[in-house]
């Protein structure tokens, strides 16, 4: 396992049950990582959290809606 596959899942884990805040943008970025690292379970936990924000129109334009 790498350093930055090692981050990614412990910050994910943190936005995942609350002891951590990111943005839209953050948390979509994050998650495309994760599916590229065969980490399917905690992106998906992700999708759901994305699906949860309210991303402004800025944000949605540069990422996309959560899908």
């Amino acid at each position: 396992m790498t350093l930055q596959l090692a981050v990614a899942r412990g910050t994910a884990r943190g936005l995942i049950n609350g002891s951590a805040a990111a943005d839209y943008g953050d948390v979509i970025c994050l998650r495309e990582f994760l599916l590229r690292e065969g980490e399917d379970a905690l992106a998906t936990d992700l999708l759901v959290l994305a699906k949860t924000m309210k991303p402004t129109a800025a944000e949605l334009s540069k990422f996309g809606p959560a899908a």
